[in-house]
């Protein structure tokens, strides 16, 4: 299943064709696999929870770059929006999955980003500092993934209510959430339109490290990867 629908025409959804293999790894990493079986352990999961809301305040000060890239108010206010949204809503997901270890969501967050999640941060925080669409396209594998794998998993016919991680599931499934993913890959789609090669090949580049770092994500929640270092046995 590639994450674009065969009529679907513009710039995102050439990279959506491109890259489907990139998203297929997303979805079949062990991690998202547990995450559909319910059958992560608690560790993995808490793991995971303290390392995206470190994750997410770095994706808001993104925005904020976004902010000073914006050429006019329209697009101010999009970033405005989005900021707002992740503030006020995404904690949602981390407290159903807190909810299931057995954890407060102020206990569960952490000060120190792993090195996987530090380096997907490092490289959203580069793209800030290009151009606008850069950034978007930096910004983009992030919400895409979700919602795809979430919209996925559904159709699938496979959450019940008493799944385990029911309610991180149905929020990035709910339906009002397509509408913010299709209004970023609209401006994106505009701004790739107005582009010449040189900018597009950075755009792409972005893009694509931003979805394999979205898979290492997965490895660092899954493998509990700290800064301890390689092969060390403390």
């Amino acid at each position: 299943m590639i994450p674009v629908a065969p009529d679907e025409t513009g710039f995102t959804a050439e990279l959506g064709r491109r890259h489907a293999d990139l998203f297929e790894a997303f979805y079949q990493h062990p991690f998202l696999r547990g995450m559909r079986a319910g059958t992560l352990a608690k560790e993995q999961v808490l793991h995971y929870v303290g390392q995206d809301h470190q994750y997410l305040t770095a994706y808001i000060r993104c925005y904020g770059l976004g902010l000073a890239l914006s050429p006019d108010r329209e697009w101010m206010r999009y970033f405005h929006d989005s900021v707002a949204f992740v503030l006020s809503e995404e904690d949602h997901a981390h407290q159903a999955l807190c909810d299931f270890a057995g954890t407060s969501y102020a206990d569960a967050q952490v000060d120190v980003l792993a090195p996987s999640a530090q380096a997907y941060v490092n490289h959203m925080m580069e793209a800030g500092r290009d151009s606008l669409a850069v950034l978007l396209a930096a910004l983009l594998p992030c919400p895409w993934t979700y919602l795809w794998s979430a919209q996925r998993f559904l159709a699938e016919g496979t959450l019940g209510e008493d799944h385990p991680f029911h309610g991180w599931w149905a929020f990035y499934a709910d339906p009002s959430m397509g509408s913010t993913l299709t209004r970023l890959r609209g401006l994106l789609d505009e701004l790739a339109a107005q582009a010449g090669a040189a900018e597009l090949e950075r755009i792409e580049k972005a893009f694509v490290a931003s979805v394999h770092h979205e898979v290492r994500f997965w490895q660092m929640a899954w493998s509990l990867e700290d800064w301890t270092p390689v092969g060390s046995d403390s």
